[in-house]
């Protein structure tokens, strides 16, 4: 399994963000925005967050898992590879490995973090986020506090059932 991050968002992309925040405002310029603004209107999920973009590139994962990300659907467009080509398709196993890429905006991402990063999730799944979450790290450092399980981001579990790791993480 790899992952790759072919697209995230750039500096122009912010200001674009921000610029669109600007317009619900009354105001108008393009400026840079700092650090501190990014982390607020991820905080706050405003509509601009949605102009955001990220392609995130999965190698050789379980179909499986492939299945877990694609239940996702607002907000991401899912590239899979398709079965219809395959004479046996009937006899391929689950785990089978198959490529997988995602086109998604940053509210997309935070969503899915939030659901594949629960320790309730499928372990391959939530190890296949975990590794997205290092790689969208490395080149967008500013979604650290908002790439997290549910629990974190809603300060507590919402699950019927707990796995303990909110509770533990606040001793």
């Amino acid at each position: 399994m790899e992952i790759e991050i072919l697209r995230y968002p750039t500096n122009d992309d912010w200001s674009r963000c921000l610029f669109l925040a600007r317009v619900t405002q009354g105001r108008d310029g393009i400026v840079t925005p700092s650090d501190d603004w990014k982390k607020k209107i991820l905080s706050a999920e405003h509509s601009p967050i949605r102009t955001l973009m990220y392609t995130i590139a999965m190698w050789q994962i379980p179909y499986f898992a492939s299945v877990h990300f694609v239940r996702h659907k607002f907000g991401v467009e899912h590239y899979v590879k398709s079965q219809r080509v395959n004479p046996n398709r009937g006899e391929d196993r689950q785990d089978s490995a198959v490529n997988h890429v995602m086109d998604l905006n940053a509210q997309a991402l935070i969503n899915i973090s939030r659901k594949r990063l629960c320790y309730k999730a499928d372990p391959k799944t939530r190890e296949i986020m975990e590794n997205i979450t290092k790689e969208i790290l490395k080149v967008d450092p500013v979604m650290h506090s908002f790439l997290v399980p549910d629990c974190v981001y809603r300060s507590g579990c919402h699950e019927f059932q707990s796995c303990g790791f909110y509770e533990k993480r606040m001793q």
